[in-house]
């Protein structure tokens, strides 16, 4: 998936990089962009402030994926008007080159003696105008740190002059003659890499259900309408010589259809997974369900594509699915339930839930014809109906 930083600064591009190294983004700067480069005044008070403005500005103009991060700078025991805040780089309303910057900040270390520093860091990532992620917290703000007045004799680090005069509190030792494995100076690379992580990839994929060799963000896929591929699986029982399908109930909090009955466990696919491994994963996140792929019988596979309104907000799902039936003989109360997706599970006899589909008699989002393939299915393997 591509994702553009919105940055301009080749070191700040290396980093973002280096810490999604692994994942499946293509990062790109501004200056992979065609077209003009919108001015952002970048006014905030706070660095998500900063972030936000310019991650909407620049989707908007590019209109793909967006990321923006900002920083500011915080003294201990400094007073407001010294305390550098969001305008590192800017003073009295001069923009700094590297070496007024360090300048300015040396004079600061000898007015006030060795200042204790942080980093406070902010992300904002615009996924299309109608979604968006922010993050500001302690896991991307750096560990408290020295500046001093006396700068390390090595060369400025382009982009980043004030690494010359940055001290590890513990050891004594300047950042650039410490070990890059010992620590990283803003010690924001693991935070910044689990925002991402959060993100839901999926393959996009052809008629077939055939990767492409895309992804796409879960939010803009159903957006977008853009096919991706789910795995469903339904869980039957024998009673005397009735079959019973067991119904899941969607959380109240689900992204559609909440509160509705549903399949007993389904899931979208991530990103270089196979059907099987995620529908068994489904079935123990969601019903603390254990299988063997084997156990899994195929009732084939579903082309679905509809379009909702939820929570103001449009949902285009268009997704290839393949059908699994599972037997499990297990009461509700036996099953552990993920309560962040499951509000609850019952048994229905499948004559009285196909009855109940068919004439809307529960609130469900159930399709005809996936109960029409379960059928099929039934009739194969035991000769049912």
């Amino acid at each position: 998936m591509k994702l553009l930083y919105g940055t301009g600064n080749p070191a700040k591009l290396a980093d973002a990089k280096k810490w999604l190294n692994g994942l499946d983004y293509e990062v790109l700067s501004l200056r992979d962009m065609e077209g003009e480069i919108p001015e952002v005044p970048e006014d905030g008070n706070t660095p998500l402030e900063n972030a936000r403005q310019k991650a909407f500005a620049y989707h908007k103009a590019f209109g793909i994926p967006v990321f923006s991060c900002d920083s500011g700078l915080y003294f201990d025991n400094v007073p407001e008007e010294d305390q550098p805040g969001v305008y590192v780089r800017t003073v009295k309303g001069k923009y700094l080159t590297d070496q007024e910057m360090l300048d300015h900040y040396m004079g600061l270390a000898v007015k006030y003696g060795n200042l204790t520093a942080r980093y406070r860091n902010a992300i904002c990532l615009v996924l299309d105008e109608n979604h968006s992620m922010e993050l500001m917290d302690d896991s991307i703000t750096s560990e408290p740190f020295l500046l001093t007045s006396k700068p390390h004799p090595r060369a400025l680090n382009k982009g980043y002059p004030l690494d010359s005069l940055s001290v590890h509190i513990e050891s004594g030792q300047y950042y650039y003659d410490m070990d890059k494995n010992q620590v990283e100076q803003l010690a924001v690379g693991n935070g910044f890499r689990k925002f991402f992580e959060r993100l839901e990839l999926f393959d996009v994929v052809d008629e077939d259900g055939e990767p492409t060799g895309e992804t796409i963000e879960r939010t803009l896929a159903h957006s977008q309408g853009i096919r991706h591929r789910t795995a469903h699986v339904w869980l039957l029982r024998r009673r005397q010589d009735r079959v019973e399908i067991l119904l899941q109930k969607r959380s109240q909090n689900k992204d559609s259809f909440p509160g509705c009955y549903d399949i007993s466990s389904a899931g979208h696919i991530p990103a270089g997974v196979d059907y099987i491994s995620s529908a068994l994963r489904e079935l123990k996140e969601e019903l603390g369900e254990e299988a063997a792929p084997e156990e899994l019988h195929c009732c084939g596979v579903r082309h679905i594509r509809y379009e909702e309104n939820f929570y103001g907000k449009p949902f285009r799902d268009n997704q290839v699915s393949k059908v699994y039936v599972l037997w499990r003989d297990k009461e509700p109360e036996d099953f552990v339930l993920q309560w962040e997706e499951v509000e609850e599970v019952r048994w229905f006899e499948f004559d009285r839930c196909v009855e109940l589909v068919k004439e809307k008699g529960i609130l469900n989002c159930i399709m005809m014809e996936e109960l029409e393939m379960i059928r099929a299915t039934l009739a194969e393997l035991e000769n049912f109906m």
